[in-house]
């Protein structure tokens, strides 16, 4: 019997819909279950499309396969579509395009594990064949299309960006349409909602993506992205987009989609860690070009060797994923089995107290999503926040009883061993108080000499509805203030200072003056910049203040 599109949509639908209904729960996918507890037009990390999935599927169904749901359904649906841009009258690519599907770790993976790379690739797809129509016709309908599936690949990920992009340059001759600027437009003008989210919280998400990534340059995530980029795409494939001649405009910009999304992340790898992920928009341009390229009859041996064995690979990945055929345990976390029975475990010492997972962000939206339970995570804001913090979930636990939950031993805490064997350490805090989202202003001197002592005014405020205290509370010590020196972003000197008498109050909207007297260390002149915040162990030191720039002379 002729395999025809169709036929091959229906068995990827239901092979992906079995994995995602017998898989658990990625980290990642529990963080975006919790997204979808309150849509909006944009979250911390991701635009809101993701969002919108979880809480359709989820309502159809409250389990693993409810929070995949849409996403399979949608990427079944790329794929089908995908033929669509494949000359009817080609079987031969059909059945190669099939084999292709099946053995591309990367696309398996995406294919019923959530991530905002799911909708990006359903809506590129729509993008594409609008850009088609568009070289062929370029009329409304394919103006209509390629501006919704613009604007949805980037309600989708912000990637989306890069697609337009690299299609304009395979085609500079667009500049000069006013009707694929009419499609940008329209693209633009579906997109303000969330620009406008974004302009009322200012800007988190642009602002984490651009600047809360970065560090400083490395060759590690250069070697990472290379080693992760292979296995996940396959050595039959990676290599197409370099050595295939195109034909035509449609297929340059198929090429330069591909090159320009290795290319870019290849760049961005020398300042930042590239999830294997990443390069997801690459995947269907190289689908459409390999099966071209694998067509010629020279060639089918070398599709026989390089890309069909590893359909092998992935089945065996798609096995353990479901039922831990190995007993992998990497860095005492287990991230595909085991889930239930851990959040179980928590929540037999937790009680119905609300469980603190530190900065763990992914950890607390899995013990919630298991447990049924409040698990919150609080970042301490010098490098990045979460979606915890931008709903303000710290005010929640004040003056409550709570867990607190870290992976290794601190004082007080108590050990235990879970049944996903991961041992996590634990320590129950009567009358919780915490200080992430308490304001620090400091009258530092904008001109030092080295050594000097300096006394400085701290002004805390309490923007919380509730009176703002600084007692123990349980914990092994009450919270205190530290500061923090550096020189051209390099720490040079951390200190702690005792300034907060146990028994102060500050009352809700209200504020309170307290000194910091304290002996500079040994300084090298120059600029330097100094930041405030509060200490409170066992939990991570909040960052409060905004770095002030000060001197040091002579």
């Amino acid at each position: 019997m002729k395999i025809r599109p169709l036929h091959f949509f229906i068995f990827w639908l239901v092979l992906n819909l079995v994995q995602a209904a017998f898989t658990e729960l990625t980290s990642d996918e529990a963080y975006y279950w919790f997204y979808s507890r309150s849509l909006e037009w944009g979250y911390y990390d991701h635009p809101p499309f993701i969002a919108l999935m979880v809480r359709i599927g989820y309502a159809l169904f409250p389990n693993e396969l409810g929070v995949r749901l849409v996403n399979v359904i949608l990427n079944a649906l790329s794929v089908l579509l995908l033929f669509r841009l494949v000359p009817r009258g080609e079987p031969r690519r059909d059945l190669l395009i099939y084999g292709m599907v099946l053995s591309l770790p990367l696309l398996n993976y995406l294919a019923f594990i959530i991530f905002p790379d799911g909708p990006l690739l359903f809506f590129f797809v729509l993008f594409l064949i609008g850009y088609k129509r568009f070289l062929e016709k370029e009329d409304l309908p394919a103006v209509l299309l390629i501006g919704c599936s613009t604007a949805l690949m980037l309600y989708s990920k912000y990637h989306g960006v890069l697609v337009v992009g690299f299609t304009l340059l395979s085609n500079l001759r667009l500049l000069r349409s006013p009707r694929f600027w009419l499609s940008m437009v329209l693209a633009l003008v579906l997109f303000l909602p969330h620009l406008g989210w974004q302009y009322a919280h200012q800007f988190p998400t642009f602002q984490f993506h651009l600047q809360g990534r970065t560090t400083s340059f490395t060759t590690r995530y250069l070697l990472e992205y290379l080693s992760q980029q292979l296995p996940a795409i396959g050595p039959g494939l990676i290599f197409v987009p370099f050595v295939y001649r195109t034909r035509d405009r449609f297929e340059r910009a198929l090429q330069l989609i591909c090159i320009g999304t290795f290319g870019f992340f290849l760049f961005t790898a020398l300042k930042a860690f590239v999830h294997f992920h990443w390069t997801s928009i690459a995947l269907f341009p190289l689908l459409l070009l390999a099966s071209r390229f694998y067509e010629a009859e020279q060639r089918k041996s070398l599709f026989q060797f390089l890309v069909l064995p590893l359909a092998f690979a992935v089945l065996v990945l798609r096995l353990y994923l479901m039922f831990r055929i190995f007993p992998v345990n990497h860095l005492n976390v287990d991230y595909y089995h085991g889930r239930r029975l851990w959040a179980e475990d928590i929540q037999g010492v937790a009680g119905d107290r609300p469980v603190l997972f530190g900065d763990n962000f992914r950890e607390s939206s899995l013990y919630a999503f298991y447990s049924g339970h409040m698990g919150i995570a609080l970042q301490s804001g010098e490098r990045r926040r979460s979606q915890y913090e931008l709903w303000n979930q710290e005010d929640s636990l004040q003056g409550r009883e709570v867990v607190l939950v870290q992976d290794y031993p601190f004082a007080g805490s108590k050990e235990l061993r879970t049944r996903m064997d991961k041992t996590v350490h634990y320590f129950i805090a009567p009358g919780f108080s915490s200080y992430y989202d308490i304001p620090v202003e400091a009258a530092f001197p904008p001109a030092v000499k080295s050594g000097d002592s300096v006394t400085v005014p701290i002004t805390v405020s309490n923007p919380r509805n509730t009176a703002l205290r600084f007692a123990r509370a349980g914990f092994p010590q009450a919270p205190a203030l530290f500061y923090v020196i550096r020189k051209d972003g390099r720490e040079v000197h951390r200190g702690v200072l005792d300034v907060f008498p146990e028994d102060a109050v500050i009352p809700p909207g209200g504020q309170r003056e307290f000194k910091a007297s304290f002996q500079l260390p040994s300084l090298e002149e120059g600029a330097h910049t100094v930041s405030f915040g509060i200490r409170y162990e066992p939990l991570l030191d909040s960052y409060n203040s905004k770095a002030q720039a000060f001197r040091v002379g002579r």
